[in-house]
């Protein structure tokens, strides 16, 4: 019997499978891997072929080697974002510039992202979404200085 909307069966499908997706989880270091440079520099293109997962076709930087596509599950379940990838990189270090491409799309609100739980289609990470990885990778404000909205020019 099937479940119904093609986000029912997807969801139906993941729940069905040994282990859970991996939850999108960032390396230490990712903002400068050739995987983040490559997903902002590469030429790119990203298909739907299900309401959770997309075809990737991604180049190289230089533009010498073939494109290659990829499968990426890549949608929020069960208040995750979770990401697998079909390719080798991804496999041995759960990081690769398939995922990374959707990240740097979704991020900058370029990519429809549907959370498998409401059916909802999130445009851009939502308010209360968070991946800890990407906070730890930015500065630590001083909590003990009040920031001023003064545009930085003191008064």
């Amino acid at each position: 019997m099937s479940a119904g909307t093609p986000v029912d069966e997807l969801r139906e499908r993941i729940a069905s499978r040994l282990g859970e997706p991996d939850r999108l989880q960032f390396p230490s270091g990712w903002a400068t891997s050739t995987s983040w440079r490559r997903a902002q520099a590469a030429p790119s293109t990203i298909g739907s072929v299900n309401p959770g997962e997309f075809d990737v076709l991604l180049g190289h930087e230089s533009g010498k080697t073939a494109t290659s596509r990829h499968r990426v599950l890549f949608a929020v379940y069960e208040g995750d974002l979770v990401a697998e990838c079909d390719c080798d990189g991804h496999h041995f270090r759960d990081w690769c510039a398939h995922v990374a491409l959707l990240w740097w799309k979704w991020s900058r609100e370029q990519l429809g992202v549907t959370d498998l739980d409401t059916g909802e289609t999130h445009r851009s990470p939502p308010w209360w979404f968070s991946v800890d990885d990407v906070e730890a990778d930015r500065a630590d404000a001083d909590a003990s200085q009040p920031v001023a909205a003064d545009g930085g020019v003191e008064r």
